[in-house]
């Protein structure tokens, strides 16, 4: 029998899903189906129950996914350390990033595909972090704000300053701010976390303020194209905007004003679990990714 198949089958179990697992995997749900009876078909026994609402584990189904969870880490652990002792190391791994972290992480991912040439990567862009991690079989995953499952692994990533700019256009047809007390009188742009928290409130070191907005947005590229287009002031991370605030594209609205967003992760199932490709991309994404000014 194909270890493949069997990984599948735990995918299956996991996601609870035949449909699921086919999307994570980019299959058609026929294949998935296929296979998972061929499994059975070769072990003469049945592992799930499908019906047209339900996928339940059978007995054996049950004892055969505990068994797999112990037996398929271990066995991928030692065709890796096989292969990387022959050749460079191989594999293929999916990581999740929000909207717009691939803009600036992707001198990281050209970086580690050069030292790695022979090690696959898919991206997976979402809004929801963590989240996503078993939804679509991802590898890592990056996350701002707090991890409620105690069964992933989390890693600090470098804190990210963010200050408020607006578009030149803006500036020139509204004129600047002079104090946070201003910005009511100003276009705000505001972000709404994936938790469904609105950031109307903007924290700084020493001062808050509330701000009211007619636009609201949950995704960061719609608030930097906003910005850029001269619709408006938003609270921005600095590295987003560098190379636009060094064409004069965007102006730093009151500079003496910043917050750190310091809760930014890169998440992960667990230790046991992580395929030697994707640990070594996690170290290498960790180690460039502090190295950033």
């Amino acid at each position: 029998m194909k270890i493949d198949d069997i990984k599948l089958f735990m995918l299956v179990v996991e996601l609870q899903s035949f449909s699921s697992a086919a999307e994570a995997l980019n299959l058609p749900r026929s294949t998935v189906s296929r296979r998972i009876s061929e499994l059975e078909t070769q072990l003469s026994a049945k592992l799930l129950i499908r019906t047209t609402r339900n996928l339940t584990l059978t007995t054996t189904g049950l004892d055969y996914y505990n068994n797999m969870l112990n037996i398929i880490p271990q066995l991928d652990k030692a065709n890796e350390v096989v292969r990387t002792q022959s050749h460079s190391p191989t594999g293929r791994i999916k990581i999740g990033f929000l909207n717009e972290s691939d803009i600036l992480c992707h001198d990281i991912l050209q970086g580690f595909l050069r030292q790695y040439p022979n090690i696959q990567i898919e991206t997976h862009l979402s809004s929801l972090g963590y989240h996503d991690i078993i939804s679509y079989g991802l590898d890592a995953s990056i996350h701002i704000g707090p991890i409620a499952d105690s069964s992933f692994v989390a890693r600090q990533i470098k804190p990210f300053k963010r200050k408020l700019y607006a578009g030149r256009q803006y500036i020139e047809k509204f004129g600047k701010p002079k104090s946070l007390n201003e910005l009511q009188d100003h276009s705000i742009i505001l972000l709404r976390w994936p938790d469904g928290r609105l950031e109307n409130t903007l924290q700084f070191q020493t001062e808050s303020v509330v701000v009211n907005s007619q636009l609201i947005v949950n995704n960061s590229y719609f608030i930097r194209h906003s910005v850029l287009a001269g619709s408006g002031i938003a609270l921005m991370p600095e590295i987003v905007v560098k190379d636009a605030l060094a064409a004069g594209e965007v102006v730093d609205i009151l500079p003496e004003y910043e917050t750190m967003i310091e809760d930014i992760w890169l998440v992960y199932p667990s230790r046991q679990g992580t395929s030697h490709a994707a640990r070594l991309f996690i170290d290498y994404f960790l180690d460039q990714v502090n190295k950033w000014q």
